[in-house]
């Protein structure tokens, strides 16, 4: 299914949907077998087949919570479930360890439950999809193990084959945040929990997974096609040969169905599909003045019948880099915006739909036309920055991972990180970056790891997704060689903490006054690759005057002082701050400030223009002014254009 399922039916606690089957045996584990069970129900009520699929159904309400800090869990057979004591009531999204301390860091495990009852559809199965899980989960129905993921960002999905229809069922899923030898590093704080929706999902004959739905505009702009790849499977025991039927929605009602043609799968067996269909009517783009959405459904089809309904919004937009200078649509882009975290406080990494609002607003607030994370966002969250017309560095959370990068395994889990990265994001029009990683070696042309990873992850990245421009953040670190692994990449975004941190022995950034000349040496060596800064801040923790690193007014100051120098290098391509809002990175931080006597570190990073209680800053409303005044010669080029 695809994997930008959007809308689902209520909570499933307490709730009977309609027309909600499920063809499925006992396994051992039905009402028999969990005498005084109480289940929410899912849909016991049975009506006449229809020509299309059961609607997904959220499980969001009704789950139990018990932490298991000795691990003994696994030894106590915990998925056997259900256990009445040591549980409480919690709803998913979810955070086990929202509270900041050294305890909540170092990691733990924990266990979910949710016991409801089997939804009914004759001719149709279910899957489970969870769209994050924090860091490695485990997860059995009614006692026998579905599968596990390892991937803390990536959505997964594990079919649900023994799930009896009707009766009690129980869904158990284990935990664990601990950070282990293999893990990659990250430069944020170790959230653990299901902290992002889970949702029981119809199975038909004929399924579409990893589902892209990209643009390809022409006629200079004025028309357009839409590109659909994904992975086309037979899940019957019989030859099938489905098809695919594409109907769009433009923003002013317009509606256009195409269908492709049919191809034949053996039992058991899947095909690569990758056609495009016409957009009818005027291109209407999307843009962040303007951001346009159509509509648009991918069925798969049996005959008439439908097997499989997938609903997403898609923008018609074209990024492009020329002489090194980024163009939206045609337009030069000059990027200015501040990076992101899902991470508020209260509620740790599992964001409510309110939290996702406040995010949002307070991008616009301060007027960015871009943000930046170092993982792939949630469904929900890119949702509302295409709605909202706020561009997407999007980036795979390969951080500081050289070390790991050294091993063909590191490698090969650093790809299919970037993989499930990409294709998750690939359909949104916001989504106008994929980086492959953030301040690897500075020397990746000495380093065969890293070098290996560069080359076959800018392959992959622009393989999946063909309209995104691949980059690589790189350190912006002075008296490195040019390095010929950076010659693949259309973009570079320098991680520029020049006037904050010293830099390491004999490559000094502390002199706010060399960036000018660093930056024209950096585009001197690749004149044909657009430069931004994806990276620059500085701590902002107390009043007190602005040449001590960590006030209000340094932090204010420096914003202005950078940002003095960027608007003279015509050759650039804007900044991204580092962060719009604090969040937890480890504890003991301190981030280059100079803390005053009896200041405790509080594992924040205080780099945000908005306090971690929401409060904004000074610096906040410095950046609102300059983020909402272009360059002269961004200007210039408009004018010209």
């Amino acid at each position: 299914m695809s994997p930008r399922l959007r809308r689902s039916l209520p909570a499933v606690a307490g709730c009977c949907v309609a027309a909600v089957v499920l063809v499925g045996g006992s396994s051992g584990c039905g009402a028999g077998g969990h005498a005084g069970l109480k289940a929410a129900r899912v849909g016991a009520a049975t009506t006449a087949p229809s020509l299309g699929p059961p609607q997904a159904i959220a499980l969001s309400t009704g789950w139990r919570y018990r932490a298991d800090p000795y691990n003994v869990g696994l030894g106590r057979h915990w998925w056997l479930g259900p256990f009445r004591r040591g549980w409480s009531a919690v709803t998913i999204p979810n955070d086990f360890n929202t509270t900041v301390s050294d305890a909540s860091f170092a990691g733990t495990v924990g266990w979910y439950e949710l016991a409801f009852t089997g939804p009914r559809s004759p001719g149709w199965s279910w899957q489970l999809q969870f769209q994050g899980v924090r860091r490695d989960a485990r997860v059995w129905l009614n006692g026998r193990q579905l599968g596990a993921s390892s991937d803390p960002y990536a959505p997964f999905t594990l079919p649900a084959g023994n799930l009896v229809a009707a009766r009690a069922n129980v869904l158990v899923v284990r935990v664990d945040n601990v950070v282990s030898a293999t893990s990659f590093p990250q430069d944020w704080w170790n959230w653990g929990g299901i902290v992002r929706p889970v949702t029981l999902a119809p199975v038909g004959r004929a399924s579409l997974t990893d589902l892209g739905v990209m643009p390809r505009l022409g006629c200079r702009y004025r028309c357009a096609r839409l590109l659909i790849e994904g992975t086309l499977s037979n899940d019957a025991p019989t030859p099938l040969s489905p098809a695919i039927a594409v109907t769009t929605v433009s923003p002013s009602g317009v509606e256009s169905t195409s269908t492709g043609r049919q191809v034949p799968l053996a039992p058991g067996a899947s095909s690569a599909v990758s056609f495009s269909v016409p957009v009818t009517g005027p291109a209407q783009l999307w843009s962040p003045a303007r951001p346009a959405l159509y509509s648009v459904r991918v069925r798969v089809l049996l005959g008439a019948r439908v097997q499989q309904s997938s609903s997403l919004r898609v923008g018609l937009r074209e990024v492009q880099t020329s002489n090194g200078i980024l163009y939206l649509n045609g337009s030069r882009l000059w990027l200015h915006g501040a990076a992101i975290h899902e991470d508020v406080q209260g509620s740790g990494a599992a964001l409510t739909e309110g939290d996702i609002d406040t995010i949002v607003a307070g991008l616009r607030a301060v007027g960015a036309n871009i943000t930046r994370a170092h993982y792939p966002l949630s469904e929900q969250l890119l949702d509302a920055l295409d709605t909202a017309g706020i561009l997407v560095w999007s980036q795979a959370p390969v951080d500081h991972a050289d070390a790991q990068l050294q091993s063909a395994s590191g490698r090969a889990h650093a790809l299919a990180m970037l993989r499930a990265t990409v294709i998750a994001q690939r359909s949104h029009p916001s989504v106008v970056v994929d980086s492959v990683g953030n301040e690897l070696s500075p020397t990746p042309d000495a380093n065969p790891g890293t070098h290996a990873y560069l080359m076959q992850a800018t392959g992959l990245a622009r393989r999946l997704d063909p309209d995104a421009l691949v980059a690589l953040d790189v350190y912006a670190y002075p008296g490195y060689p040019a390095q010929q692994s950076y010659d693949q990449f259309d973009v570079l975004g320098l991680s520029d903490y020049w006037g904050w941190y010293g830099g390491p022995p004999g490559h000094a950034i502390g002199d706010l006054g060399g960036l000018a000349a660093f930056l024209r040496t950096t585009h001197s060596r690749y004149p044909d690759k657009a430069l931004a800064i994806s990276e620059f801040g500085a701590e902002g923790l107390f009043d007190g005057p602005a040449d001590v690193k960590g006030t209000y007014e340094f932090q204010a100051d420096y914003l202005r002082r950078t940002y003095a120098i960027l608007d003279q290098l015509p050759f650039l391509n804007g900044a991204i701050y580092w962060t719009l809002r604090e969040f937890a990175v480890q504890p003991g931080w301190i981030g280059g400030a100079q803390l005053p006597a009896g200041y405790a570190p509080d594992g924040l990073h205080h780099k945000g223009l908005i306090a971690y209680d929401g409060t904004e800053k000074p610096a906040f409303a410095v950046a609102q002014q300059l983020f909402a005044t272009e360059p002269s010669f961004v200007r210039e080029s408009a004018a010209t254009g």
